[in-house]
């Protein structure tokens, strides 16, 4: 079996021990849009151990330039992206065990993720900071190593999080309210790829013995431009994370029932129990699944998933939001 990796185990470096060492680990990637899918790809075409899949979106068809592992029969079926995906790994590597959790990451469920399934390792995937300063505190909490990683434009960061370097909260102590996003400034395919790739990587020297670069890597896939920087004066040495350990984001109370995102979207949160009372929705359904349903109703368009979770695209502002909110919620109740 060892043998369908031959290409890799030439690499001096790396070799037999860095594949066994591979073959044995648990990752867990959080975030399966673009980065996440190129990593679990990545990871289960060289023969990753096990993979554990954390998503809470489906696939739709404004995905499919950059997220190159999803078709648009995922896109049409209105599947979950980690059932999508779950499906096309184990038709790439049949060896490789993989988890999957259709869920959104919060306060209230990362650490009880966290201990069930006890991975390695833990890759960001996700496309916006705060979920990672709780990724950040949730791994140090817990001592688990981690790799950040984002991609925006044609920019793209990449940095292996251990126990001897600096953490995310020493880089950047508060959580970034202008931050770019991928539906605000859009993202060149090329720079997701580069990022994943860097992300695997730092995973692949982890698996090696080596341990992670220990630099904080950026590319600008547009100006061809890459650097990479020593973070180890980068570290606060009063930290509320790493050196104080003091976990404010897992500390907090569940999010607020209305979220502004980009884009002019919104994320409603209603009761589990709004997806089965959904036919009591203003509006006109398009397309159900067991997993979510999609209507429209007046000028915006909805998808609501199972978990209670609805996103609504074409809001003008946080009043109209919570008007919308309060009528959908009276509908279902």
């Amino acid at each position: 079996m060892i043998q369908r990796y031959e290409r890799q185990l030439r690499f001096p470096q790396f070799g037999e021990t860095g594949q066994r060492q591979l073959m044995a680990l648990h990752v867990m990637i959080v975030g399966v849009g673009a980065l996440g899918s190129h990593v679990a790809e990545m990871l289960a075409r060289m023969g990753i151990g096990k993979l554990t899949i954390i998503d809470m979106d489906i696939v739709e068809l404004s995905n499919l330039h950059r997220q190159t592992l999803y078709n648009e029969q995922d896109a049409e079926q209105v599947l979950p992206k980690v059932v999508a995906l779950e499906g096309h790994l184990q038709r790439i590597n049949s060896s490789v065990t993989v988890e999957s959790y259709d869920c959104e990451l919060t306060t209230t469920n990362i650490e009880g993720i966290l201990q069930d399934t006890n991975p390695h390792v833990v890759i960001d995937g996700m496309d916006h900071f705060r979920i990672r300063y709780l990724i950040n505190e949730a791994c140090h909490k817990h001592q688990i190593p981690w790799i950040y990683g984002a991609a925006v434009g044609s920019k793209g960061t990449v940095y292996g999080i251990d126990f001897q370097g600096p953490c995310l909260k020493c880089l950047l102590n508060t959580i970034p309210d202008t931050a770019e996003s991928c539906a605000v400034n859009g993202v060149l395919p090329t720079v997701v790829t580069q990022v994943a790739s860097l992300e695997v990587s730092e995973l692949v020297r982890y698996a090696a013995g080596v341990g992670f670069s220990g630099k904080l890597l950026t590319v600008d896939t547009f100006k061809l431009n890459h650097q990479g920087i020593n973070v180890t004066t980068l570290r606060d040495h009063n930290c509320p994370v790493c050196k104080n350990q003091q976990y404010e984001l897992l500390n907090k109370p569940m999010q607020q029932r209305i979220e502004a995102l980009c884009g002019n979207t919104y994320l409603f949160r209603f009761e589990a129990s709004a997806f089965k009372n959904a036919q009591y929705l203003p509006g006109q359904f398009i397309k159900a699944n067991p997993f979510a349903k999609i209507f429209s109703y007046d000028h915006v368009q909805c998808t609501l998933f199972q978990d209670g979770r609805m996103n609504v695209y074409g809001l003008s502002d946080d009043n109209e939001a919570q008007q919308l909110y309060s009528q959908f919620e009276k509908s279902i109740k």
